[in-house]
């Protein structure tokens, strides 16, 4: 996908979870179906803690990308591998160590307001970022993922966007009331 592509997904993915999130009624914000299964405002929240690092990462200069992470050494993934090889992941089960900044605390009813405006200014945030990335260098630098390893930012971008459709999916399957 070219840039401009990827821009128009992530515009796409994230104005339909958030129509989703504004739909559903204020006191079920917060309500999870049982313990274990996160409400629809701590799956908001993992969006926004996943997309914040991804954020900082392509602030940087790309010196410093280059110095912490190299650059790609190998062919890039299609947006359907990168689905593939993240589902693959999820099915093999989350490693013990896996880092756990990502997910998200308990949230309130009251907080659907604030929590929406953060994810859509995060999610801002990154398509502008990303219009200042040229094609080459979206293939060319590399950031890591904490589950599938080294990505280019294009595949980061590719994950972004499947992350947020994986999530309104759970949303839509857990949480549509009739």
């Amino acid at each position: 996908m070219k840039k401009e592509i990827l821009i128009a997904q992530l515009e796409e993915k994230t104005a339909s979870i958030i129509a989703w999130v504004e739909e559903q009624a204020a006191n079920q914000f917060a309500h999870q179906i049982t313990p274990e299964k996160w409400s629809t405002g701590q799956h908001l929240q993992h969006l926004i803690k996943s997309t914040k690092p991804l954020n900082q990462g392509l602030n940087m200069p790309k010196m410093a990308l280059r110095g912490m992470f190299g650059k790609n050494n190998r062919e890039e993934r299609t947006y359907e591998q990168l689905v593939e090889k993240y589902q693959g992941k999820l099915a093999e089960g989350l490693p013990p160590n896996t880092n756990n900044s990502f997910a998200p605390k308990s949230v309130e009813n009251s907080q659907k307001s604030e929590i929406l405006t953060t994810f859509r200014t995060e999610v801002d945030n990154l398509k502008k970022i990303v219009e200042k990335w040229n094609e080459k260098n979206l293939s060319e630098y590399i950031l890591p993922h904490p589950l599938i390893g080294k990505l280019t930012i294009r595949e980061m971008l590719y994950f972004t966007i499947y992350h947020t459709e994986y999530h309104h999916k759970i949303l839509e399957r857990d949480y549509s009331y009739a």
